[in-house]
């Protein structure tokens, strides 16, 4: 899958007609490669609510041209004269919806045939810009994703700086949508039905007051779309390490007060022993995803989940998902089987790349 992203963030330039103006990529999950195929983009101006968009209605396209070895877009549009007391926000979509992740919906295939012109590209928002400013930029350093499912709506920022661990990840970004798809609240169940089923982890997502706990958990998806489709779900702990806890907060921040869940953040470090609210806690589920990607951190998390197992029930339900982009990170399943964790089912769902090599996420559980 592809993303894009701000390279620099939108600002309100002075000119004559106010122009808001933006430099933009192409990449994938890590942005270690571009996207090498072209592809028309649109530029639109939201309002702060995301309720409306402002100005022309199709927006103002621009060509993303990855055949000609493209690695960053400039791209602008001007304000409304009518809306220069409002704060809207950029929002950069593929033009065509085949490709546009909007909807959770568009990132699971089930049983259909694909290819590689299929693939799908996430769109980006800035945040809250006061085009009332002349040079004000939006919250430095962050930009949003919206998705939607169900009629509920998932907002999760990520930060634009070059550290890959406070941005959604593929295969966080699908297990979001696996878990949302195939949540018991959601009132239109066929696309689930053509997902591969795991029993297992469906039984224990259907339990009462669910204590749920992420590990590395970067911006959040996994562990605030749970609170959002498994409303069974009493406590939600997401963790991370220091640098990403400003983020999380951030997120968190963004949830309705009207979830029956308490998804809270602490910070762990798996190098280190539990803190009291990790340890102190018997976990039903331990969520795990986009974590096992350099081999050598894969220890102490192995190390970590091992210890939240002996420390409460001893079936607590490990839900890894990975996209395994080295032979490196197989070591995993080897530590986990030496720790008694056994896997009991797995899933794997395509991830469409446009004009790439197929690829795939994993999804493991194992008690």
């Amino acid at each position: 899958m592809h993303y894009i992203r701000f390279l620099k963030l939108p600002r309100l330039l002075s000119t004559p007609s106010p122009v808001l103006s933006a430099k933009i990529t192409v990449t994938t999950d890590l942005g270690e490669s571009f996207l090498f195929t072209d592809l028309t983009l649109v530029v639109e101006l939201e309002s702060q609510s995301g309720a409306k968009i402002l100005g022309p209605r199709n927006g103002k396209e621009y060509l993303w041209k990855g055949s000609d070895g493209m690695r960053s877009l400039e791209v602008s549009f001007p304000v409304p004269s009518s809306k220069k007391s409002e704060a809207m926000r950029m929002l950069i979509r593929p033009k065509e919806n085949k490709h546009n992740v909007k909807h959770f919906n568009n990132m699971l295939v089930g049983t259909k045939v694909t290819t590689e012109n299929d693939g799908r590209v996430v769109a980006v928002r800035s945040m809250d810009i006061d085009v009332s400013k002349a040079g004000l930029k939006g919250i430095s350093g962050m930009a949003r994703r919206v998705f939607f499912s169900n009629e509920k709506i998932i907002s999760i920022c990520e930060e634009t700086g070059e550290s890959i661990a406070r941005h959604i990840w593929d295969a966080g970004l699908m297990l979001s949508s696996y878990l949302a798809i195939t949540s018991p609240i959601n009132t239109s169940p066929d696309l689930g039905h053509a997902l591969p089923q795991l029993p297992v982890l469906k039984h224990k997502l259907s339990l009462s007051n669910l204590n749920v706990l992420e590990l590395g958990t970067g911006c959040g998806i996994v562990g605030i779309t749970l609170s959002i489709f498994y409303p069974n779900a009493t406590q939600i702990l997401l963790t991370d390490l220091p640098e990403a806890s400003e983020i999380i907060t951030h997120n968190l921040s963004l949830l309705s007060s009207s979830r029956g869940a308490s998804v809270t953040h602490e910070v762990l470090d798996w190098s280190s022993p539990l803190p009291p609210r990790v340890g102190n806690i018997n976990w039903d589920i331990v969520l795990v995803a986009d974590c096992t990607y350099n081999p050598d951190v894969v220890p102490d998390l192995v190390s970590t989940l091992r210890s939240v197992a002996r420390g409460g029930k001893k079936d607590v339900l490990v839900l890894l998902a990975m996209k395994i982009r080295h032979e490196d990170e197989m070591v995993c399943f080897d530590l986990l089987e030496q720790s008694g964790f056994m896997v009991k089912e797995k899933a794997v769902l395509p991830l469409l790349m446009l004009a790439g090599e197929p690829e795939q996420i994993e999804i493991f559980v194992s008690r």
